[in-house]
């Protein structure tokens, strides 16, 4: 706002001294000439006679009687008036008025035609704009498809490729009603029903007890050693306090992956954190890890830190708010990497982001080099932006790293 301010202060200072400069400014003395006309009058008679003379038109006593004529003419009508001098005086009058006025009519013109609302606004960083195109292309795609599929409503392989689109753009409700349609057709995919789970827990606030722990078990019994179905499971069983339970599940995750996984640091945290939950020390920890070692592990963990709101913003934010809290790469795809939702009564929150909250299983934050995290509040419950959102982010980051704090200190025009 104070370099808007500045400028227009800029601008009418220029204006108002360009304008009032001749006002206040007396003009040289300028000398005028009353008879110049008149002379040029006699000069072009005189230049006539003579070519009349030269054509043969005028005899030699002829052309005498016409130029003493006119020589008379020229002493009675010329003689030798004195020159009119001119001096112009400064008009501080109208100086005056014009500096009231010019500011005063520049304002009234601005409020008008200009839209005095956005002057103290953030501007909207190119990301968002970006990100809007995207969802811009996106739309009318998911539109056709869904336009489709009401067509023919069987299409349980589309349901759920609608669904999964849903769910990449955070539109959570919508996923999981395409979700719902899916698995009334597809019932042998364990990845649909664990993806369902997972949209409806994001709904409940990460509550998996109900609905999404039935789906989780049917994913189970179609394959028990599906990698997101158990953690799920995991997470549903620390949820009914079933510690023990849990901790099988993390286990048999953990024996499942390979050797040089990624995820491997972040199961064994959870394990740690059911352990410590339950009140039972972890059994002791046979091999020791390398300083390498270690280092890979931190290197893996993911990135995590703290978001709060500008104190500008603070009044203006709602509890019940969604605040998603999302990895997004510096090259190719808009798409998050990793994302959270949690709500405005949480802030200030400390967030962590890892393989764990991928949004797809091609698509995770351990194979970026470089991400920008964004903590963006939305009104309506919708991870795409949309104007009157409050948003924040950090410079370019690597994609593993701790004290990566956020200030939501943005509004998205």
């Amino acid at each position: 706002m104070l370099v808007f301010l500045a400028i227009v202060i800029v601008l009418l200072v220029i204006v108002v001294t360009f304008t009032l400069y001749p006002l206040l400014r007396p003009s040289a003395a300028t000398a005028t000439d009353a008879n110049a006309e008149k002379r040029d009058i006699f000069r072009l008679q005189f230049e006539e006679i003579e070519q009349d003379k030269i054509n043969g038109m005028l005899d030699e006593a002829q052309y005498s009687i016409a130029k003493n004529e006119l020589e008379r003419r020229v002493l009675d009508e010329v003689g030798s008036a004195a020159p009119l001098v001119s001096n112009s005086q400064p008009d501080r009058r109208l100086a005056a008025i014009l500096l009231l006025l010019l500011p005063l009519a520049s304002a009234a013109l601005y409020m008008v035609i200009g839209n005095p609302a956005l002057i103290g606004m953030p501007v909207a960083s190119p990301d968002i704009t970006a990100e809007r195109n995207m969802n811009a292309q996106i739309e009318p795609m998911l539109a056709s498809l869904k336009a489709k599929l009401e067509e023919n409503p069987e299409d349980g392989t589309g349901w759920a490729l609608l669904a999964r689109s849903y769910l990449e753009l955070g539109r959570h409700e919508e996923a999981a009603a395409a979700y719902e349609k899916a698995t009334k057709i597809v019932t042998d995919d364990p990845q649909i029903y664990a993806d369902y789970a997972d949209a409806l827990g994001v709904i409940n606030g990460y509550n998996l007890i109900g609905l999404p722990e039935e789906l989780i078990n049917k994913a189970l019994k179609l394959n028990p050693d599906h990698t997101k179905t158990l953690m799920l499971a995991a997470t549903v069983a620390f949820q009914h306090q079933d510690y023990k339970q849990s901790i099988d599940f993390w286990q048999r995750l953990q024996k499942n992956l390979p050797a040089d996984s990624p995820n491997l640091p972040d199961i064994q945290a959870a394990i740690d954190q059911v352990y410590a939950a339950s009140g039972e020390k972890p059994p002791a920890v046979k091999n020791i890890a390398t300083p390498e070692q270690k280092q890979s592990a931190v290197s893996n963990a993911g990135i995590s830190g703290t978001v709060s709101i500008a104190p500008a913003l603070a009044n203006k934010l709602d509890s019940s708010d969604s605040v998603f809290i999302f990895a997004r790469p510096i090259q190719g795809s808009a798409m998050p990497l990793a994302i959270v939702r949690i709500t405005a009564k949480d802030l200030p929150y400390s967030y962590h982001l890892d393989d764990s909250s991928a949004m797809m299983p091609d698509h995770k934050l351990s194979q970026a080099g470089e991400v920008v995290v964004v903590a963006r509040i939305s009104k309506a419950g919708d991870a795409t932006a949309q104007a009157g959102d409050f948003q924040g982010k950090t410079a370019v980051v690597k994609a593993a790293g701790e004290g990566v704090n956020i200030i939501v200190d943005e509004i998205v025009q």
